[in-house]
C-alpha cells in the first residue's frame, strides 16, 4: 500500500482577502468564459427545484447528482467566484492559499494558546476548500465513522459510508513502477471506485529519509499499514493524493461541476451572498433571499423560491450563520440579536473542532541525499529538479504536501501514561471547559462524545495524533481527537457581519496532555536505532524542556488553532444531545431544509477531511433524491 510524504505547508499561510469586483472578475477570467459558467442575477427564475446554498466542494457534488434528473432544476448560490489561475492545478499549489480564495476572518484571543489569535481556514472560491487544500486524500479509520454512528447516526458508520468513498474516486495505478518497488508503495484498488469523479493515486516521487523513518516508526511499536483507506488509517501508512495521472488537482470543480455546467437544468450564480432561508407559517422553508456581495445593509436583495429543497452546503462557517440569521439557533443569541425564533436549536454554531497543530523541529546532522532542503543548498539538484517536472512531471514536484502519514494511538504513545489521561478526562465536571452557552442538552450530548473519545484513547486502531513525515526532521503534531470545543456566532449589533469564532484551543487540560505524550513520543522516534544513521537534534521543544509543566508551556507557545479542517458546527445528533441535523440531515424544527456539508460532523475524524467530505455530499445527495422521490405531489403551504 502506498504512502508518501506530507509537511503542511498550510499552516504558515497568512490570510488577507483580496476584495475584487464582479467587472475585475470578468477581465480576469475573460467575458465569454465567465459567461459560459455562471448566470446573470437578470436571467434568474423565480423558482428553482433546489436550491444549494454555497458551491464549494459539498456544494458541487450535490449540486451535480441533483442535476443528473433533467427534470430537476438546481440553483448553486455561491459568494466567491473561480479561480482560474493554471497554477493553482499544480501540485506546488498545496502549499499556497491566495488571500482571493479565502474570507479574511481570524479568531477571537485564544486564552489556551498565550492569547494569540489563529488564522482561520475558510474557503471563498468555487469548489471550496477541495480548491486550495494539499490534496492530502486519505479517510480516518473505521472506528472514526463508527463513533458518528453510536452518537444515534444510523448509517453513518465506515460501513455505510464506503460505498460513498468509493463512488467519489476513481484510483489510478501509479505510473512510476520504480519508485513503487523503491518505495514500497502498497495500496487495495478495491476500496477505491473505478469511475468516480475524484482522480487518486500516488505521486511518482520518495524521499529516501521516508523509508528510514517508516522503519524507525517500526521500532518503536508503530506498524506499517498495507492499506489506510481500508478503515485502517491509524499506525503508519502511505496516503494517496487527489491528482490525475499527469500530476494536475482533482477537485470539485474541475470532476463534478465542469462536466454538468452545460446542463440546461443547472445554474450557478457567483458573488452572492445568502442573507436568509425564508419560512412559511408552517416552518417551511421556501425561498432564500440574496444580496451580491460586497453591497451594503439595506441593498436591494432577491428572493428565489426552492420547490422541493434547500440544502445548506456553506461549510463550517457559514453553514451555522446563515441558520442564526434566518432564526433557527440558540433563543438568547437569536433574542440579542432581534432574530425572530424559528427554531430553538442551541447546538447550532457550537461543537467546533479542528486539528490543532504544535509545531517540532528537529535537524538531521547527518541527513541523506537527496532531501527535502537539497534544492536549496544544491543547484544541480535543483536544476534537475525542474527539468524532470517540466519533462516528464515527476521527481519532488510532484508531490503536494506529501503522502506519508503516522496517526499515532494513544496507548502506543503514552503506554504507561494514557489511563490516567482517560480517568482525568472522564473525571471532568463537564461545563467547567465548554463554552458557556451550553446548555443542559449541549452537556448531554458532550458527555456521549467524551464516553466515545475515552474508547478512542483507550484504543489500539485508532490514531489520536498525526505526525506527517516526508523525510524531514521537523513536522506538525496535529492533535486529532481534541477535548474542546469551539463556537461559531453572529455578531448581535450586525447580524451580516462576519461571525465570532473562538476555537477555544486547549481549553480542556487534556488536550494539553495529549500534546505532551506526542512531543515525548516524536522524541522517542528520534530515539530509533534507524534515526542514528540521520543524526537527529532537537531544536524545539528543546532537550532542556523535560518535565510537564516545561512542555506544557511549550504546547502553548507553539499550538495553533487549524489545519483547515474545521468541522462540526451543525452537528449530526440527535436533538436532545444539542444536535441540529438527523441522520436524514434534516435541520430539526422546520422542514425541507437539510444541510449537505463538513458541518455535519459529530465528532471530527483523525484524517484530513477532503476526501470525507465527498462521501458526506455523495450520501447527501441520495438521501435527498429519495426524500424527493417519497414526497413527490407534495406542495408548501405558505
Amino acid at each position: 500500500m502506498p504512502r508518501t510524504n506530507i509537511s503542511r505547508g498550510l499552516l504558515a499561510v497568512v490570510i488577507h482577502l483580496l476584495v475584487l469586483s464582479r467587472a475585475s472578475y470578468g477581465n480576469y477570467l475573460g467575458n465569454d468564459e465567465l459567461m459560459r459558467r455562471q448566470i446573470d442575477p437578470g436571467a434568474l427564475k423565480t423558482a428553482y427545484d433546489y436550491i444549494v446554498v454555497g458551491g464549494g466542494q459539498s456544494g458541487l457534488v450535490i449540486a451535480n447528482r441533483l442535476s443528473e434528473d433533467p427534470t430537476k432544476s438546481v440553483l448553486v448560490v455561491e459568494y466567491g467566484t473561480f479561480d482560474d489561475n493554471p497554477g493553482q492545478l499544480e501540485p506546488s499549489s498545496g502549499t499556497k492559499y491566495p488571500a482571493k480564495d479565502l474570507f479574511n476572518v481570524t479568531s477571537v484571543p485564544q486564552p489556551g494558546i498565550g492569547n494569540r489569535t489563529s488564522t482561520v481556514y475558510a474557503a471563498s472560491v468555487v469548489g471550496g476548500g477541495s480548491t486550495i487544500n494539499g490534496m492530502f486524500f486519505e479517510r480516518g479509520s473505521a472506528e472514526d465513522y463508527d463513533n458518528w454512528e453510536k452518537l444515534g447516526n444510523d448509517g453513518w458508520g465506515f460501513t455505510g459510508l464506503l460505498p460513498y468513498f468509493k463512488k467519489s474516486t476513481r484510483f489510478n495505478t501509479p505510473i512510476d513502477p520504480v519508485v513503487v518497488a523503491y518505495g514500497n508503495i502498497t495500496w487495495d484498488p478495491r476500496v477505491y471506485g473505478t469511475d468516480g469523479p475524484i482522480q487518486v493515486t500516488y505521486p511518482p516521487w520518495v524521499w529516501p529519509g521516508t523509508k528510514i523513518q517508516f522503519k524507525a516508526f517500526n521500532e518503536v511499536g508503530v506498524p506499517t499499514q498495507f492499506e489506510g483507506a481500508a478503515g485502517k488509517s491509524y499506525n503508519a501508512f502511505w496516503v494517496p493524493t487527489n491528482v490525475d495521472p499527469t500530476g494536475r488537482r482533482s477537485y470539485a470543480r474541475n470532476q463534478y461541476f465542469d462536466p454538468a455546467k452545460s446542463r440546461p437544468n443547472l445554474s450557478l450564480l457567483v458573488n452572492y451572498r445568502v442573507n436568509e432561508v425564508l419560512f412559511s407559517r408552517a416552518k417551511h422553508a421556501h425561498s432564500v433571499r440574496i444580496q451580491a456581495r460586497g453591497t451594503p445593509n439595506g441593498a436591494p436583495t432577491i428572493t428565489v423560491s426552492a420547490n422541493t429543497e434547500i440544502v445548506l452546503c456553506a461549510g463550517w462557517l457559514h453553514t451555522p450563520h446563515i441558520l442564526q440569521r434566518s432564526g433557527i439557533g440558540p433563543k438568547a443569541l437569536l433574542t440579542a440579536a432581534g432574530i425572530p425564533i424559528i427554531s430553538d436549536l442551541p447546538g447550532v454554531g457550537s461543537n467546533l473542532q479542528d486539528h490543532g497543530p504544535a509545531f517540532i523541529q528537529f535537524t538531521y546532522k547527518t541527513d541523506v541525499f537527496p532531501n527535502p532542503t537539497s534544492a536549496q543548498t544544491n543547484a544541480t539538484f535543483a536544476a534537475w529538479v525542474q527539468q524532470e517536472w517540466t519533462q516528464h512531471r515527476k521527481g519532488p514536484l510532484s508531490v503536494p504536501t506529501g503522502n506519508n502519514a503516522g496517526t499515532i494511538p494513544l496507548t502506543t504513545m503514552n503506554p504507561t501514561g494514557y489511563q490516567a489521561i482517560v480517568a482525568k478526562a472522564l473525571a471532568q465536571t463537564p461545563a467547567t471547559y465548554l463554552p458557556k452557552t451550553y446548555t443542559a442538552e449541549q452537556l448531554a450530548g458532550f458527555v456521549e462524545q467524551r464516553k466515545i473519545l475515552a474508547a478512542s484513547y483507550r484504543s489500539p486502531t485508532n490514531g489520536i495524533f498525526e505526525i506527517p513525515f516526508s523525510g524531514s526532521a521537523s513536522t506538525a503534531l496535529c492533535l486529532e481527537k481534541p477535548m474542546s470545543r469551539g463556537t461559531v456566532t453572529l455578531q448581535t449589533s450586525d447580524r451580516y457581519a462576519e461571525p465570532s469564532i473562538d476555537f477555544n484551543t486547549n481549553i480542556n487540560p487534556v488536550d494539553v496532555d495529549l500534546t505532551i505524550s506526542a512531543a515525548r513520543f516524536y522524541r522517542t522516534w528520534m530515539a530509533a536505532p534507524s534515526m542514528q544513521q540521520l543524526g537527529p537534534a532537537e531544536l524545539s521543544p528543546g532537550t532542556n524542556l523535560t518535565t510537564d509543566a516545561q512542555l506544557s508551556t511549550w504546547v502553548s507557545s507553539s499550538m495553533s488553532s487549524s489545519t483547515a479542517h474545521s468541522c462540526c458546527t451543525a452537528a449530526m445528533m440527535p436533538q436532545n444531545l444539542g444536535g441540529v441535523v438527523s441522520p436524514d440531515l434534516l435541520v430539526y424544527g422546520v422542514t425541507r431544509l437539510s444541510v449537505g456539508d463538513i458541518s455535519v460532523i459529530p465528532l471530527i475524524p483523525a484524517t484530513h477531511t477532503c476526501s470525507t467530505v465527498y462521501a458526506i455530499a455523495e450520501k447527501a445527495a441520495d438521501l435527498i433524491k429519495a426524500r424527493a422521490e417519497a414526497s413527490a405531489g407534495d406542495t408548501i403551504q405558505r
